[in-house]
């Protein structure tokens, strides 16, 4: 999988960087339908043209940072992120009346939601390595299981030093119960017979 990862990821990537240099040298067009949506969703935008310049600039930055292999995961998710303001700027398909322009716009569409989907891939890609979550559920049940074992231990232990203990209190008991008798047969052989 790691040969499979070092080839598709700049594939992946490719596309990113030629827009974003693409929107760097041209964004009047881009600006146009970036303006028309932040209206629409009512976010008014003072500079449309500095927003296409910068999402250029983060699709040329995330799409090398993914081609390289660094941060992969990130620059998927800023991939993504990056991607669903500049198709529904650019491939608006609903809105073309020319039936062959809005074929063309919702093949561009459809071919960025598989770039989107691609991208989530890449963004839940861990290299075969479990998940936190997994580590983080697997280290609670390791630590549960020590923990058992560690009481079962310690209870074995103090049974254990409370069977020494009260053995070792019966031998006492038991010397000095001999110790006692011989000093009460010693006190009698002392005593003068009656």
């Amino acid at each position: 999988m790691a040969v499979l990862r070092r080839i598709t990821r700049p594939l992946l990537a490719t596309p990113f960087v030629i827009e974003g240099a693409r929107a760097l040298r041209r964004p009047l067009p881009l600006a146009a339908g970036a303006e028309s949506w932040a209206r629409r969703l009512g976010a008014p935008v003072d500079d449309p043209l500095r927003v296409v310049k910068l999402n250029a600039a983060v699709q040329i930055g995330a799409g090398g940072l993914l081609a390289l292999g660094r941060f992969p995961r990130t620059a998927s998710l800023v991939l993504a992120a990056s991607l669903v303001p500049a198709t529904l700027a650019e491939h608006a398909w609903w809105k073309e009346e020319d039936p062959k322009l809005r074929k063309d716009q919702l093949r561009e569409f459809a071919q960025r939601v598989g770039l989107f989907g691609a991208l989530l891939l890449g963004a839940a890609d861990t290299h075969g390595k479990p998940t936190a979550a997994y580590r983080a559920r697997t280290a609670t049940t390791r630590g549960r299981k020590r923990a058992h074992r560690a009481a079962a231990r310690a209870g074995g232990h103090v049974h254990a030093a409370i069977d020494t203990a009260g053995s070792g209190a019966s031998s006492a008991a038991s010397a000095t119960g001999r110790t006692m008798h011989s000093a009460a047969d010693s006190a009698r052989a002392a005593l003068p017979h009656r």
